[in-house]
């Protein structure tokens, strides 16, 4: 019979009580440790999702809320500050690649005037979407996660304890969609002159004229999802109106 090692088990038991020496905790009592769970009980979780688009450079933020996927995000407070007269032209630059806020269109009615409501039942909401321009395709989720940033900030900065925190999740760019299939028409008209028409700056005179844009069939798909639907819905728009659209 081979006996132990007696030495071998000193030296065993002498490295074990060396690495796993008894501590002497710092407690007093009374004290407590909050869990992470408790600590974010204030703390709506809301998601983005980018879906890009056929317009190029052009995504859709979707917001959506955590617990309840089917139902938006509430955008408002975002929204007004954006087109705040005083602060929006410095919220513009902070966001860097937000253009705007817009209803989502209802794809079910799809009649280029009815959005989609906030939730499925009850709501009398539009459910706002926010459109993204993005030239480097390569930073789209450095973006996704800047968006979401700047929304959790402007949360806590107005709402304090009970704030929303935006998550970036993902960029859709598997099957990009024509803008109208996102945004009302006169909603991706809008967007169509502050990118095209307006893009030489405040002298009309240079830009491109609404006549030249019908005959662009891509252009027209990419914005209305048909050409023709596209030309004719722009040669039905009065001159008035049309002037009106920035």
């Amino acid at each position: 019979m081979v006996r132990p090692n007696s030495s071998a088990k000193k030296k065993i038991s002498s490295a074990a009580s060396n690495t796993n020496p008894k501590k002497k905790w710092i407690w007093s009592p009374g004290s407590r440790v909050v869990s992470t769970a408790a600590a974010n009980n204030n703390v709506r979780m809301q998601n983005i999702d980018l879906y890009k688009t056929q317009v190029d450079g052009i995504f859709i933020a979707i917001c959506s809320k955590s617990w309840a996927p089917g139902e938006a995000s509430f955008l408002f407070p975002m929204e007004k500050e954006l087109n705040d007269m005083v602060n929006g032209e410095n919220v513009a630059k902070e966001w860097e690649h937000v253009i705007g806020f817009f209803p989502r269109r209802d794809i079910i009615a799809n009649d280029g005037i009815t959005a989609r409501k906030s939730a499925p039942k009850g709501s009398k909401w539009d459910w706002k979407v926010v459109a993204v321009c993005v030239n480097d395709m390569s930073s789209i989720d450095k973006v996704g996660r800047h968006i979401a940033s700047c929304f959790s900030k402007h949360s806590k900065q107005f709402s304090g304890e009970g704030h929303d925190k935006y998550v970036y999740r993902h960029c859709d760019s598997t099957d990009p969609k024509p803008l109208n299939h996102y945004l009302l028409d006169m909603d991706v008209t809008k967007i169509l002159r502050r990118l095209v028409v307006d893009a030489d700056g405040d002298d009309l005179h240079n830009s491109v004229t609404k006549d030249e844009l019908m005959l662009q069939d891509e252009l027209m798909q990419a914005f209305y999802g048909d050409s023709e639907y596209g030309r004719v819905y722009l040669e039905n728009m009065d001159d008035d109106t049309w002037d009106e659209v920035v």
